[in-house]
């Protein structure tokens, strides 16, 4: 059975990790939070060594299997991580994941993950028999009129209360952005306040923390390329890597978006309304026509042009190249704004 990233509590493993484990969807919020528990949890039980293996390596099917045949280092337990770029697998990978479900290994654990694979991908082999096993974590974007109940389950894990009116204001206030509400909830959480214990934070104390940490993110940032703000783009986008945000968070953002308005375009062209693909893709009622004129100025060719920028820029991420990645991450924003690219 699938478990959802929505519900999922780390303290299950807090009897020990399990042998493989697969974080996969669109959330990054999501696959960023579980992870870094995932890790922190094997730090608790010992696992000492770490090794990161990446899809789009050329021999990253082998690397994996080596990994797991290969005795760690003074007998250190490893964790094992499987970082996906694509939908879908090739055949040899898929059989090194499959090797690490049937024999797992008592010193290492695998983690895989990445964005939402693949329909024929969730039907392979590996997936199914991962699946069965309670073993795969559905890291999608939690949808419009379930936002509110995962706010309130958030809330409650801060043991902390918000009234009714400083709830609603949060969800106008983040749209939807799990991240941004979360950074909120952890702000009230720190707030030294002269109500007496237990009381609510009120509408007014929730407007006052949300103005005070009122600045650009990487979300206002997309929102303003697929407004086709050029001049704002350049300027919001070198004012986040000046206060030192992560590139590797910006492209994950804005592959999400391409992802996205790939899925849109693709449909179009297939004869599905517009009302009816972005209902089923949860895209929020403000920025629907945003994203509507996002694809309408943007064909598939484009689309696809971009997504390939996206995989070039993560190898220069990596290290695979000198040129400076900012410079392609502006080069996708721009792209997004309707700039034809020259690359």
């Amino acid at each position: 059975m699938t478990l959802k990233a929505r519900t999922f509590h780390p303290e299950q493993w807090s009897q020990g990790l399990w042998p493989v484990t697969a974080l996969l969807g669109s959330e990054a919020f999501f696959i960023t939070r579980i992870s870094d528990s995932w890790r922190q949890f094997g730090k608790t039980f010992g696992y000492s060594g770490r090794s990161i293996v990446n899809q789009e390596d050329s021999d990253s099917s082998t690397r994996l299997l080596n990994e797991l045949e290969t005795l760690s280092l003074f007998a250190d337990k490893t964790l094992v991580e499987l970082r996906l770029t694509g939908s879908t697998l090739n055949s040899d990978l898929r059989k090194s994941i499959q090797k690490w479900i049937n024999y797992p290994s008592d010193s290492k654990s695998l983690l895989i993950y990445g964005g939402t694979l693949a329909k024929s991908e969730t039907l392979s082999e590996w997936h199914c028999h991962l699946n069965k096993v309670g073993r795969v974590i559905d890291a999608s974007t939690v949808p419009t009129n379930e936002f509110p109940k995962w706010l309130d389950r958030e809330i409650k894990q801060a043991s902390i209360e918000i009234d009714f009116h400083g709830k609603h204001a949060i969800i106008m206030h983040t749209k939807g952005n799990m991240l941004a509400a979360y950074q909120v909830i952890q702000r009230l959480k720190l707030v030294e306040t002269d109500s007496m214990a237990g009381s609510s934070f009120t509408l007014e104390q929730v407007m006052e923390t949300l103005t005070h940490s009122a600045k650009y993110t990487i979300y206002d940032l997309v929102d303003l390329a697929l407004k086709g703000d050029i001049p704002n783009v350049n300027r919001v986008c070198d004012l986040l890597i000046k206060e030192g945000l992560e590139i590797f968070s910006m492209l994950w953002a804005i592959h999400r978006e391409i992802d996205i308005l790939l899925q849109i375009r693709y449909r179009l062209n297939q004869g599905e309304t517009i009302e009816k693909i972005l209902n089923s893709l949860n895209i929020w009622r403000n920025r629907k026509n945003l994203v509507y004129e996002a694809v309408d100025r943007l064909d598939l060719t484009q689309l696809r042009k971009l997504q390939s920028l996206c995989h070039k820029t993560d190898r220069i991420i990596k290290g695979h190249s000198k040129e400076p990645a900012s410079f392609l991450i502006k080069d996708l924003l721009f792209g997004l704004s309707g700039f034809h690219l020259q690359r």
